[in-house]
Order: structure tokens, then sequence, then C-alpha cells
């Protein structure tokens, strides 16, 4: 529906090239912020409502919640390893598809809103 909408609002009939049009924001924009609410490994309701925004803000063609939460876990997982940064950023790379590295990183961040090491 979301990519209807998109599509719709930007008039292109293709949803990868609807989400592609929507306009950028600008790096410098603040990063989320890590709280300690949550158990540290699942996010409550607010926190995974406010991952999916930012996910939506990164990368808007990764519309579905359950996909982006399952990757979301795993990148989770790979936190609570201990991996490094820049494996972390690959990973996520992996799991979110047809995204770059500097989305990636952003999407890293916003999971670490809510998972903890």
């Amino acid at each position: 529906m979301l990519t209807g909408l998109l599509a719709g609002a930007c008039g292109k009939d293709d949803p990868v090239a609807a989400a592609q049009a929507l306009p950028t924001l600008a790096s410098n924009l603040p990063t989320a912020v890590p709280t300690l609410e949550g158990n540290g490994s699942v996010p409550t309701e607010q926190q995974r409502k406010e991952f999916l925004f930012s996910l939506a803000v990164a990368a808007p063609w990764l519309l579905d919640p359950d996909l982006a939460m399952a990757a979301a876990n795993k990148t989770c997982q790979d936190i609570k390893k201990g991996l490094s940064d820049a494996k972390t950023i690959a990973n996520a790379q992996k799991y979110f598809t047809d995204v770059d590295a500097e989305q990636a990183k952003k999407i890293v961040d916003a999971v670490r809103v809510w998972c903890h090491e």
C-alpha cells in the first residue's frame, strides 16, 4: 500500500523509481540517540516505530516491517557479538537489500538505539 502511495505521489508506476525520486535529507541531521529503554535486545514498541521511520528515511524501498525487523535483529546480534563497526556495517549491507555503506551505517546507528552490547 505504501509503495502505491509513493508511486502515486511521485507520478511514477515503479515503486523503486518513486522511492528514489523522494527528496533526500541532509547528511548532517542528528543521528538517533541510544536509550536504556527496553531490554537491550528487543526494541520497545516506540523504539520499533522510530527504527522503522529511520529505515524509511535511510532506505525507503525497504517497506516490509517484518523483513526490516528480521534484518535489524541480525544486526543487533552482530552488535552484541562485539563485531567491529566496519564488519557490522558490511553485514547490514547484506541483511538490508540494496543499501550502500552510508545507508548501512545509518541503519546500524538506528539499531544501536535499542540494541546494547
